[in-house]
């Protein structure tokens, strides 16, 4: 493939990643998967690229602010093992015939949920006029036994064993799928050990710094194992670090829009379709590739003109007020 493919799919993931939230740059890994990288190389490349993500608690400390550190360093150290367990599962499945489709297929599980999610919460916004801020279920997962109901009994429920079921949990997922990412962890903190929305939020983000190290030392040495290794890493990571930029740039000042969560569940479902229909018809890599970058091309493009008459529309209201406030003064 082209760097320029590379390019692309980095450009893409880091919009995604900037506009959407952490669980919008999940198509990479498949994408880079169909592109021919193998199986080791595309999930590091995928890692890589979350632990970067990661570099703004540098310089944004209150993220972590309301984080219990201490819980976050016992998950980080907990997922060790089982990062390493999963990455030789990984190995594994990269010398079956059927690795390909497994990989693809936990991906594109990950793309419907995600897409539903949006989709509830669009569906929240057009009955109730407001959009839901937290989407999860409020309540335990398992309805008459769950493990724990977020903020409740807090901190009841944090123990060994569940610590140690929420580190190994996001370690084998890290290690196998790649999936180091606050769109799991959060979850996991809220339903196993009890912690709030915000407690869980401002902890997985905390958690996932010291958990993207691990897993970059990890899969350093598989990033290298395939011709132009060099140039495929440079131009991913270029184009992540320029979509990234780009979305900020167009939406620094604008507050999230309730429609766009029209473009990210139409995205999901049609990034699961694409690799799941790709994969069926045994269509070649060249024709899959282009057909995921259709619906994030469209996002992309939602995403801009969305922001593009918000802007203006926020424009030509202060204009309009001029005389208005003028008077006032």
């Amino acid at each position: 493939m082209s760097p320029a493919v590379f390019f692309l799919t980095g450009f893409a993931g880091g919009f995604l990643y900037r506009a959407g939230g952490p669980a919008y740059q999940l198509f990479t890994v498949p994408l880079l998967i169909i592109t021919g990288l193998p199986l080791p190389a595309a999930v590091g490349s995928g890692i890589l690229l979350n632990a970067a993500s990661k570099l703004k608690l540098i310089y944004c400390p209150e993220i972590t602010r309301h984080a219990h550190k201490r819980v976050g360093m016992t998950v980080a150290i907990l997922s060790l093992p089982f990062m390493l367990t999963g990455k030789q599962l990984l190995l594994w499945l990269s010398i079956l015939p059927e690795g390909m489709a497994v990989l693809v297929f936990t991906y594109s599980t990950v793309l419907v949920i995600t897409a539903l999610i949006a989709a509830g919460r669009y569906r929240h916004y057009y009955q109730f006029g407001f959009e839901d801020e937290n989407p999860l279920p409020p309540g335990g997962l398992l309805w008459r036994y769950p493990l724990a109901v977020p903020g409740l009994a807090f901190p009841k429920h944090i123990t060994v064993g569940r610590v140690s079921l929420v580190g190994g949990s996001i370690g084998l997922c890290a290690g196998l799928f790649g999936l180091n990412t606050r769109a799991l962890l959060e979850p996991l903190l809220m339903y196993v050990t009890g912690l709030s929305r915000r407690q869980a939020r401002a902890t997985a983000s905390f958690t996932l710094y010291p958990v993207g190290a691990f897993a970059v030392i990890i899969f350093l040495p598989d990033l290298f194992t395939f011709s132009a290794a060099g140039i495929t890493l440079i131009s991913l990571c270029t184009g992540y670090l320029a979509g990234y930029l780009h979305a900020w740039h167009l939406r620094r000042d604008i507050l999230q829009n309730p429609e766009e969560s029209i473009f990210l569940a139409w995205w999901g479902f049609s990034s699961a379709l694409v690799l799941l229909g790709s994969r069926a018809a045994g269509l070649a890599s060249f024709y899959t590739t282009a057909l995921m970058f259709g619906p994030a091309l469209v996002t992309m493009l939602g995403f801009t003109l969305i922001t593009f008459y918000q802007v203006r529309g926020s424009d030509t209201l202060t204009r309009s007020n001029v005389q208005q406030n003028f008077k006032s003064l």
